[in-house]
């Protein structure tokens, strides 16, 4: 095993750690399965499956942004991207198969729904990671990620009319679309620029980060 390798282990297997003994799985439940119930008992929501990809995407904001975000400032630099990213995934995908399962009654595409959140919240993981550079507190960083975050759920701009082939232009848009692809929101053929859009997103995040 190479040190580098041996360091994205040690580094895995320590972000794991942090998260159980920090509550970062309890949290991500818990919120899941409070937003299940909300979800249950409101009828109008629960008909409709056009929410589901917002509120995906809206936990997913806090499990990749701003976790993300945590992780860095309790490692001060020490930590790996790879690592971390590697650890918040799992997270993630448990959390939203809880959240669809508790609260979406038609069956889901299970297939480009995760395929989605993976990809969704890696990008998450990077964009907190480039975010909270120069930070030195979660305090500090607050105000400011608020602008991250307007950012970050630009892909929903559909919902209040706002169409057109400039959403692909915004990094989200192609794991969002898979998201919305798991809900049977988008058309089949979106599937592969989606998955393109996504990789180029992450390589060019990787380049910055």
């Amino acid at each position: 095993m190479t040190p580098g390798l041996r360091r994205t282990v040690a580094t895995l297997g320590l972000n794991l750690e942090r998260q159980a003994h920090g509550g970062f799985w309890l949290v991500a439940l818990v919120v899941s399965t409070l937003v299940a119930a909300l979800v249950r008992a409101l009828p109008r929501l629960q008909e409709t499956s056009q929410w589901w990809p917002v509120l995906i995407l809206g936990e997913l904001t806090v499990t990749g942004f701003y976790f993300a975000a945590v992780h860095v400032l309790l490692e001060h630099g020490e930590g790996t991207l790879v690592a971390l990213t590697a650890s918040l995934v799992p997270l993630a995908l448990v959390e939203c198969a809880a959240l669809v399962l508790l609260g979406y009654r038609p069956g889901a595409r299970w297939c480009p729904l995760l395929t989605g959140v993976a990809c969704l919240v890696g990008l998450e993981v990077l964009y907190g990671v480039i975010a909270v550079a120069g930070y030195d507190a979660m305090g500090d960083f607050l105000l400011p990620s608020g602008v991250w975050t307007l950012v970050l759920i630009v892909p929903v701009a559909p919902l209040v009319g706002l169409q057109g082939w400039w959403l692909w232009l915004h990094p989200l848009q192609g794991a969002f679309t898979l998201v919305r692809l798991g809900f049977d929101q988008a058309p089949a053929w979106e599937a592969a620029p989606a998955l393109a859009a996504s990789g180029a997103w992450a390589y060019g995040g990787l380049l910055v980060a």
